[in-house]
């Protein structure tokens, strides 16, 4: 029997060195021994994207090495919480993501998607090309608290305003917290332009953003 220590040092370590399968064998593995869902993912795999995301802050790994560990990442999450027994996963707060209208890129709210759920946040993905009144739908129906929206390309940045306009005519704008990001984001201009609450261009500085927002509009803490 491998010990519970040697199994989540195995899952942060597979993430470091990019082996998707070898992480989710050790999460199918640490399963079947028992050990604690929430203490694979916590103690594992979000352990593992953190140093990973710390490299990358010190330069020691280029983006796109953190967006392949995040993937690594994402397939064992995704087995995990597969397998956690129905009501044990309690996400401390719900968010919709999505790429707006007329955007086709959607790796990068796939990662965000993948990372943002190991820390406590549940996730709806709507995929790519997400019409505004689809991410209000999807965050009613869901109850969520936070609205996320991703524009990759610079043709497409103006419908993050025009996403925004849309809850301010539906009377939703304060019960929200509105995030935007994506790599033709230029930035807190643009943020405050438009009157979001937060913005980013990659995983890491968005899981900040968005864990200030939490803590300061809903009162809560990650």
């Amino acid at each position: 029997m491998t010990s519970k220590e040697e199994i989540v040092n195995g899952m942060k370590e597979a993430i470091l060195t990019y082996k998707k399968e070898e992480c989710l064998e050790l999460a199918k593995q640490g399963l079947a021994e028992k050990i604690k869902p929430l203490e694979l993912i916590q103690e594992g795999l979000t352990t593992g994207i953190q140093e990973l995301g710390a490299r990358f802050g010190r330069g020691e790994v280029a983006l796109p090495y953190l967006m392949v560990g995040a993937e690594v990442m994402q397939k064992s999450l995704e087995h995990i919480l597969e397998n956690i027994p129905k009501g044990e996963y309690k996400p401390k707060a719900k968010m919709v993501i999505g790429t707006v209208k007329g955007d086709i890129h959607d790796l990068g709210i796939s990662i965000v998607t993948a990372v943002f759920q190991a820390n406590g946040i549940q996730v709806f993905n709507l995929g790519r090309d997400v019409l505004k009144e689809k991410f209000i739908e999807k965050a009613e129906e869901e109850e969520v608290d936070i609205i996320g929206t991703s524009a990759l390309l610079t043709g497409t940045m103006f419908e993050q305003k025009v996403v925004i306009e849309y809850l301010k005519k539906q009377g939703l704008r304060d019960k929200y917290i509105y995030l935007i990001g994506g790599g033709a984001c230029p930035g807190q201009d643009w943020c405050d332009e438009i009157g979001a609450d937060g913005w980013a261009t990659d995983v890491l500085l968005g899981l900040a953003a968005t864990k200030k927002a939490l803590a300061e509009k809903k009162g809560i803490e990650l």
